[in-house]
């Protein structure tokens, strides 16, 4: 028999880490990101590595084999954050998207408006730092 604690904190832990991933991007949250994204990145290789599986999509298909196999109200309760989890982890790739999108167009804007890109040997463009736009801008 599975146990049912056992499996309510992985389910509600990746639940909770994709929805909190998602409210930060929502919110761009820049500063918290990077330890929402290593929380989320846990969750999600905990419930892939589910039960000693090596391939992802067997972690799944086997946790939710034993969700299934709980009393239906438990079964029921899981299943549908499970199901919430996987939305949100859906809409935050098109966040994602967006916000990779957002800084390409800031970094055109910035190197449109710089002296430096347009004039100088190097093109050096300000306020960005790699590929990156740095908090400052």
């Amino acid at each position: 028999m599975t146990n049912l604690g056992q499996l309510e904190t992985l389910v509600l832990q990746v639940s909770q880490a994709v929805k909190d991933l998602r409210l930060a991007l929502e919110s761009n949250e820049i500063d918290t990101l990077e330890a929402i994204l290593v929380q989320t990145s846990q969750a999600l290789e905990a419930i892939n590595g589910y039960g000693g599986s090596l391939v992802a999509k067997e972690g799944v298909e086997k946790l939710k084999m034993d969700i299934l196999a709980l009393p239906k109200t438990d079964s029921n309760r899981l299943m549908s954050a499970l199901e919430q989890a996987s939305i949100d982890h859906q809409v935050n790739g098109e966040l994602i998207k967006l916000a990779m999108q957002r800084s390409a167009a800031l970094q055109s804007f910035v190197a449109q408006q710089s002296l430096g890109a347009t004039y100088e040997i190097g093109g050096g463009i300000p306020g960005t730092s790699g590929s990156l736009l740095s908090k400052k801008v």
